[in-house]
């Protein structure tokens, strides 16, 4: 770090030396303006030439030729939007194929904020259209929060009804509270690159890893309800399986009004709701511990719903526990 001695001029001004070697590098000469930014944190952003820099676009190029696995394809086009690139050239040496269109069309209409802008045989041109500054990274986590609510909601009721309709689709639904993730992924990255941008939505960066971590446990919460909505359906195609009973109903809806009641302290760094929701959640655990203790890996190839909804419970009352905890350490900030 270059350190320099803070100076007085005219009796009231306090005055720095700039670094020559910096000076040189982005061009300053004699009279031209520098721009001075505060920021929330007590930097002070310096901008040469009197404007602030425009963002860096970057293109990422994925060769697509000869490509036949689909899923390592998605998976790159995933990772080259979460890492924050502005446009994705996905090109081949011969004729696009049918499975290489489709998976870039799907993942389009999927991504937050993407458009396929130019496509031919031999190349497809992917720009994300959308200004990131405009999003308030914490409302997309409140929305978030949100549809992992619902989705525990229908979880419940298909078990205590036997009514398992509302829960067949819940892999589309789970693909908003993804797409929510990547796109949380893609801001954090995007900061992390340039400081600046974080700030003309003034949010702290350390705000917006948080932001990403919040998303990663509401993330992991809906995979979680999607592998308990699979074995509910798994076991009632298994043959005449008794519904869940009241008490683990109860549960359901403790811990619907638990996760909102977390997520809610971590938004307003509310530190007595935070503490509240821990002591909840802890009272939640114990209870699962008494009603049962589920032993999914019986030699039954059906275990009963009861008990795939307490272990399922308990699972769910540390995911809002933890919730609680990350609000309480950062009310404390």
């Amino acid at each position: 770090m270059d350190v320099r001695r803070v100076q007085i001029t005219g009796g009231s001004s306090f005055m720095i030396t700039l670094p020559k070697e910096w000076a040189n590098a982005v061009g300053l000469n004699k009279n031209d303006t520098v721009g001075l930014q505060a920021q929330p944190d007590g930097t002070l952003s310096l901008y040469p030439k009197g404007t602030a820099p425009i963002p860096k676009r970057s293109t990422k190029v994925i060769d697509a030729t000869n490509m036949m696995d689909r899923g390592f394809l998605y998976r790159q086009l995933v990772g080259a939007y979460i890492a924050g690139h502005s446009t994705m050239l996905i090109k081949s040496a011969q004729p696009m194929s049918s499975m290489v269109t489709s998976a870039v069309t799907n993942f389009v209409q999927t991504a937050v904020g993407l458009e396929m802008i130019e496509a031919d045989d031999s190349h497809i041109l992917v720009a994300n259209l959308i200004e990131h500054d405009a999003i308030d990274p914490k409302k997309i986590i409140e929305r978030m929060g949100l549809l992992v609510k619902s989705m525990i909601f229908d979880l419940y009721e298909a078990a205590y009804t036997g009514n398992y309709e509302n829960i067949k689709d819940m892999r589309s639904r789970d693909m908003e509270i993804d797409r929510i993730y990547w796109l949380t992924s893609r801001q954090c990255n995007i900061y992390q690159k340039d400081a600046a941008a974080s700030h003309k939505i003034n949010l702290p960066l350390s705000e917006m890893t948080a932001c990403l971590s919040m998303s990663r446990v509401l993330e992991g919460i809906g995979d979680y309800v999607i592998t308990m909505s699979d074995y509910l359906i798994f076991i009632g195609k298994c043959g005449d399986v008794d519904n869940i009973d009241k008490d683990a109903h109860m549960f359901g809806l403790k811990i619907n009004n638990l996760l909102a009641k977390a997520v809610k302290s971590w938004i307003e760094k509310d530190i007595a709701l935070a503490e509240q929701s821990i002591k909840e959640a802890d009272e939640m655990i114990r209870g699962t511990d008494m009603a049962s203790r589920p032993n999914l890996a019986a030699t039954s190839i059906c275990a009963s719903a009861n008990e795939v909804i307490m272990f399922s419970s308990k699972r769910l009352s540390e995911y809002c526990k933890e919730i609680a905890v990350f609000a309480f350490n950062m009310a404390m900030e």
